[in-house]
Formats: C-alpha cells, structure tokens, sequence
C-alpha cells in the first residue's frame, strides 16, 4: 500500500520544482524505479473515469475498458482532475463544490541550450529574477549539468504571462527569450542558443497546468475542511492536500503516507494515532535550514517601503488638509 501510495504521489509531483537540490539523471528516475519495483500493477495510458463504492467492493473503471477492483482507493490527482470521474455515489456537496473552485496555475517551462555556459565567464550564475512586465520568463536556473556539459538555461513563463504568450507560436517565444537572457546578461552570446525546448502544461489533459491547483481567496477558508476528508472507502492524496510544503514534492510525499497510513488505520493495523505521525529525518540526505534573522522576516521591499511612504505621505496631505479646514471654520481652538 505505502509503495503504491509513494508512486502516485511522486508522479504527480513530478510536474512541480524542487528547489533546494537535483537529482542526477533526473528526479523522474525516483517514479521510474517504483514502476520497475511494481511491475505490471502500475497501469499506465488508462485514465479512470468512473470510481463506484456502492457494493462490497470499489469498482475502478477506464477509458480502455478496464475494471479493477479494491477494498480502498487512494485518489492522488489534483482536485480539479476529479470533474473528469463519475462518482456513485456522488460526492459530498462540499467536495463536488470544491474541485470546481480550484484550478491548476500556468506555466510554460523553457530551455533554451547553448554551445557554451557564457554567464559562468562572465561571473554569473544562470539565476535571474526578471520583473519587467514585457518580458515572457520570471525566474531562470541554470541547468548545465553536474559535469558541464550540455549548457543550458532552464525558465518559466508564469501565470498571465503564460496566458498571454501561448498565442505565439514556440519560434515566437524562443526569440523573445533569448532577447530578454541577452538584455540581462548584457551580451548578445545569449541570441545565439543551439537548441530550444518547452513544455506548456496547460495543454496537458491529464494535468491540466502546473506546479499545482491553487487556492482562489475565500476557498480554502470555506472548503478547506474537506480538502483531506475520505468520502466513504475513497481517500484523498497529492500535493495539493499536504499541510507542509504543498505543490513541491516534500508535499506530495507527505501527503501520500498519511493516505497510506489512512487505510493502514481502516484496514486495524495501525492506530488513528499513527495515521498523522512524522517520519524520521533522512540520515543520507540532510535537510539544510534557511537562516534568517528577525529583519529578514520582517523588513518590507524596496517596493513596499515606497508604497508605505506613498500611503504615508497620502495621509498626512490629508490630516493636513483637514486640519487647515477645520481652523477656518472655528473647530480648532485659536491660539
């Protein structure tokens, strides 16, 4: 049950990004090898499309045709992917209101290859944050591999940006970010790139975007209760009900053993106590903290001091001017 609940997770948190480290020869290869491990228990190119409880048994069928049987169901695709499966029963009026409320982000992810890893001569390191508004990539990493080979620059057209330039075509795109790369980098080494390629998740059916659903305002706060709650013998995993690190695959890991020790509980061999217990720290892979002091956390942006002192000074033309009309007319007391 935990190597099937673990498979399922981590391939659904195989579309986020995993910030901290990379795994050599990529991190799909953790999927790849619970799929050998499983064998012909893991189905692929069989999308569910109906789940019924109604009997002794829950009833699994696909768009190939097939029928599989369990005494539970672990159901580790993100909410907004559940529209595409009949329930019977139907589900709970809050759970059917809620897969409707949460759409998956945008994104398009680019690499763009060159025939050298210029910026690391120049003294950079492939990371830019890019705030202008016109330019189609937000955030890039350097994705040169481990032994330096293969340079490239990974980035990520985000959110409306993502909906705006899906219009283009993909030659369109890979000239307007080479364009950008060259401004930032302050070379024209970054138009010539060998080689282009992008992933635009929202045109994936069994996706429907990426990294993960997110959470218009309101919802969580009047959904959210049922986000985790089993309906019947189905339970509920996935990156998006983790209550650590949703969206990444820290997330998604967490989210599937606590499904898996869900069953574990219904199934007596485990207590409901256990069900939210923490795994032990991995003993190969440290985690590393993030240090931050208290002025870290809490001193605004340079564009949050400026509307601070934009809202500040708007307040005191204010007072001011109310201040002058009330001692013409006789409110405040004359000296």
């Amino acid at each position: 049950m935990n190597i099937t609940t673990h498979f399922w997770a981590l391939f659904h948190a195989s579309l986020h990004l995993f910030q901290e480290r990379k795994f050599v020869g990529g991190s799909n290869q953790i999927s790849e090898c619970m799929a050998r491990e499983l064998g012909e228990r893991v189905k692929l190119q069989s999308p569910v499309y109906r789940i019924d409880q109604s009997g002794d048994m829950v009833v699994v069928e696909t768009t190939d045709k097939q029928t599989y049987k369990a005494k539970y169901v672990i159901v580790a695709t993100p909410p907004a992917l559940n529209l595409k499966m009949h329930f019977n029963p139907e589900l709970p009026p809050l759970r059917n209101q809620l897969i409707t409320r949460v759409p998956m982000g945008s994104v398009i992810k680019c690499m763009v290859y060159y025939k050298e890893n210029f910026w690391r001569k120049k003294g950079f390191c492939g990371t830019m944050v890019i705030e202008e508004e016109g330019s189609p990539i937000g955030l890039t990493l350097d994705d040169t591999k481990p032994d330096g080979t293969v340079p490239a620059i990974m980035g990520f057209i985000l959110a409306r940006k993502c909906r705006k330039l899906c219009g283009l075509t993909k030659e369109e795109r890979f000239k307007r970010i080479c364009e950008i790369y060259s401004k930032v980098l302050g070379t024209d080494e970054a138009l010539h790139a060998v080689h282009y390629e992008e992933k635009n998740w929202c045109e994936e059916e069994y996706s429907g975007g990426c990294y993960t659903a997110y959470f218009p305002p309101g919802i969580l706060t009047q959904f959210g209760r049922v986000l985790r709650e089993p309906v019947g013998r189905l339970h509920f995993a996935g990156t998006e009900t983790a209550t650590e690190w949703s969206g990444y695959m820290e997330g998604a890991v967490q989210a599937g053993e606590r499904a898996a020790r869900e069953v574990l509980c219904e199934m007596g061999r485990i207590s409901r106590s256990q069900i939210w217990q923490t795994e032990p720290e991995s003993t190969e892979v440290v985690a590393l903290p993030f240090v931050t002091t208290f002025w870290d956390r809490n001193l605004p942006s340079v564009g949050g001091v400026f509307k601070l002192m934009g809202v500040t000074t708007v307040l005191c033309v204010v007072a001011t001017a109310a201040g002058v009309v009330a001692y013409k007319k006789g409110l405040l007391p004359r000296c």
